[in-house]
């Protein structure tokens, strides 16, 4: 295997300083570290360098190890997958049952907490798990019938560690340090279960502009999970074979949901099958995180036998397009399909096609396609884009998105990207923005007890949320990361952040914010 890719890889990185945040590379075989590769310093502040025991947060690929915490409880028959979460955490309000395993598998509708926490305002430094479990304990309505659909929700898996402290009386933290990391000899990896205690080689977190961006809350489960590249390599020897915690539970781990209708979805429990084409004709697993600072990407290949792990402390780099890039070149496969140059044939026709606005009524989500230079597309809504057509009909990203697709198919389009779970999503034609005034009043969230309030084009949520808005495709305005509608009996329609749909209902004329909801703080 020629290690020398990936020093050349990381060499060609842009906006990567030996002076700046940076990253740490390893790849693996029979629960071994191969080759691990580092460049720029874990704290820009004393300029300490990175190196294999560098410990990242690795935000939500910490999921495939609380999975793994619920399966081996599973096993001891302290519970079963198929409970219902409120018979472990009883304080719950939700109007219908949802499961441990709807819980780990994203498909019980629970609304994302990181959109409860922006909408009621309370800082993540103090969101930790008794704070958090407050909020989620108002909430009764699920965004979907539970089991079927999928909805990404990072509030399941830290339900999902509220019910190993309630079945052991331990810690998430403290049942996965004995029955994980112990057996697995992963002695550099902990749940930070406390974000204001240091860790020894605990690298600082950085934004894309190089601005201090660390990790603040202390809620774990979905996320929060500290480790480095080196102490990595036993736990992919446990996804290649079973090794030391056992074959059966990595089989449960990998298990593909199946939806109440019958549909096959790539996720399974707390990771996730890579979608045919990422990795050519190999298959594979494993799964993204992301969060203040930190970002990065776990693979497997099972064919080849190889893992690849990508850790980062500067949130402007793109670990997933990275490990796909290495994983390929390491198993001797073609790179991924690249823009062709502008100008191709029927180049002009696909990109006509597709200019004007399309909506997901899934998400409530909307975007814009309009022309760019040298026969591109800027794409406008979730994130914004400018995208080439590539040789195998795709648009895709250029620059910073170059994992971003979009893709016709009978009428609708798709927005993709390469390696991610979340995607794709499938966009229908719709009308442009309205040129009505936005609407103004207030309107209450009987869950959160927060209030929303519209007036002279600003909309105001909770303790600090506010942004302006600004009319918005197929009937809707948009407000910082935020879809709004108004509904057919005058509630405002909040989604966006992982909400779908939260409903404030309308309040009479003049209602304005007094004082402090009960419980957000």
């Amino acid at each position: 295997m020629d290690f020398e890719q990936v020093e050349r890889a990381l060499d060609a990185l842009p906006g990567l300083r030996p002076d700046g945040p940076g990253l740490a590379v390893g790849v693996y075989a029979d629960g071994k570290a191969l080759h691990t590769a580092v460049r720029g310093v874990a704290t820009v502040e004393f300029g300490v360098p990175i190196d294999s025991r560098t410990r990242f947060d690795i935000a939500s690929i910490s999921k495939q190890f609380t999975a793994a915490c619920l399966l081996l409880l599973e096993r001891d028959g302290r519970l079963s997958l198929s409970d219902d979460i409120r018979e472990h955490v009883p304080e719950l309000r939700l109007g219908v049952p949802v499961t441990i395993d709807q819980c780990l598998r994203h498909t019980g509708g629970l609304p994302e907490w990181y959109g409860l926490q922006a909408v009621t305002g309370v800082p993540f430094h103090l969101m930790d798990e008794e704070r958090l479990l407050k909020v989620l304990a108002g909430v009764r309505r699920t965004a979907f019938e539970p089991g079927t659909r999928f909805s990404y929700s990072n509030t399941g898996y830290v339900l999902a560690a509220v019910v190993v402290r309630r079945v052991t009386g331990r810690s998430v933290a403290a049942f996965a340090r004995e029955r994980l990391f112990g057996p697995l000899g992963m002695d550099d990896t902990v749940f930070r279960d406390d974000a204001s205690v240091p860790l020894p080689r605990m690298a600082y977190g950085y934004d894309g502009a190089g601005a201090r961006a660390d990790t603040q809350e202390s809620a774990v489960g979905d996320g929060g999970l500290v480790t480095g590249v080196a102490d990595l390599a036993p736990w992919f020897g446990f996804l290649a074979d079973g090794r030391v915690l056992g074959a059966d539970v990595r089989a449960a781990l990998l298990e593909p949901t199946v939806l109440a209708g019958g549909a096959v979805l790539r996720y399974a429990r707390g990771i996730c099958h890579l979608a045919a084409g990422d990795l050519g004709d190999l298959g594979g697993y494993g799964h993204a995180g992301g969060m203040h600072g930190y970002v990065g990407n776990l693979l497997h290949l099972p064919e080849p036998g190889l893992g690849v792990a990508v850790l980062t402390n500067h949130s402007g780099l793109d670990p997933v397009g990275l490990s796909i890039r290495l994983a390929r070149a390491l198993a001797g496969r073609e790179p991924a399909h690249r823009p062709a140059p502008a100008g191709r044939a029927g180049g002009e026709a696909a990109r006509t096609a597709l200019l004007g606005h399309w909506h997901d009524a899934e998400t409530d989500a909307t975007l814009t396609l309009d022309p760019a230079a040298d026969g591109g597309i800027a794409m406008t809504g979730p994130f914004d884009a400018v995208l080439a057509l590539g040789d195998d009909g795709r648009w895709r990203g250029q620059a910073g998105s170059a994992e971003v697709w979009l893709a016709p198919e009978g009428g609708r389009l798709l927005l993709g990207h390469a390696g991610s779970i979340r995607w794709p999503h499938a966009y229908e034609p719709c009308d442009p923005p309205g040129e009505g005034p936005v609407p103004r009043g207030a309107w209450l969230n009987d869950e959160t007890g927060v209030l929303a309030v519209l007036d002279e084009g600003v909309l105001r949520v909770g303790l600090t949320f506010q942004a302006t808005v600004t009319p918005a495709p197929a009937g809707t305005w948009r407000a910082g990361p935020f879809t709004l509608r108004l509904g057919a009996d005058g509630d405002l329609l909040l989604s966006g952040f992982g909400l779908l749909g939260l409903r404030f209902a309308a309040q009479p004329e003049g209602t304005a914010p007094v004082g402090v909801p009960s419980g957000l703080v």
